[in-house]
């Protein structure tokens, strides 16, 4: 069973970009964390399959959209969006909720927490032995001496 993180909803306040304009968002809260998605790139990217950057919201006298957090992409499997920040975390939701709340048939969408991604990790100083039991080695040296 997943794990419950946050949510998701469209924004209700006006969140400035760089330049000052006002920008229609999808404000995701996970964990306390106030993040979001421009509505724009987000359905680009559902059309296309590309990948989407997801940026912090900040204060100072209005909201305003601040540095970029992580990426969000579609799964392969091509039933969620896959929300993974620069500090290593992972997130989803399903597309089926969040199209709900883009067509504002839902106010909100749950968002999981996804496992700790380990096809990331690089490993070092690895052994042959690591690969081959030492028995099996040793059989294949002893067989190839003779010859």
């Amino acid at each position: 069973m997943m794990k419950n993180a946050g949510y998701l909803q469209l924004n209700r306040r006006p969140v400035l970009d760089e330049e000052g304009i006002p920008q229609d968002i999808l404000e995701l809260y996970l964990y306390g964390t106030r993040l979001c998605i421009r509505i724009n790139e987000l359905r680009k990217a559902l059309r296309s399959g590309l990948s989407v950057s997801v940026e912090r919201i900040q204060r100072n006298w209005m909201a305003y959209i601040g540095r970029s957090a992580g990426n969000a992409r579609i799964s392969k499997s091509g039933k969620a969006l896959n929300i993974e920040l620069s500090n290593g975390e992972r997130f989803t939701v399903s597309l089926d909720s969040l199209h709900a709340v883009l067509c504002s048939r839902e106010r909100y969408a749950s968002v999981a927490v996804l496992p700790a991604n380990i096809h990331g990790q690089i490993v070092q100083n690895r052994k042959i032995t690591d690969y081959c039991p030492l028995s099996a080695r040793e059989g294949a040296t002893r067989k190839a001496l003779p010859a």
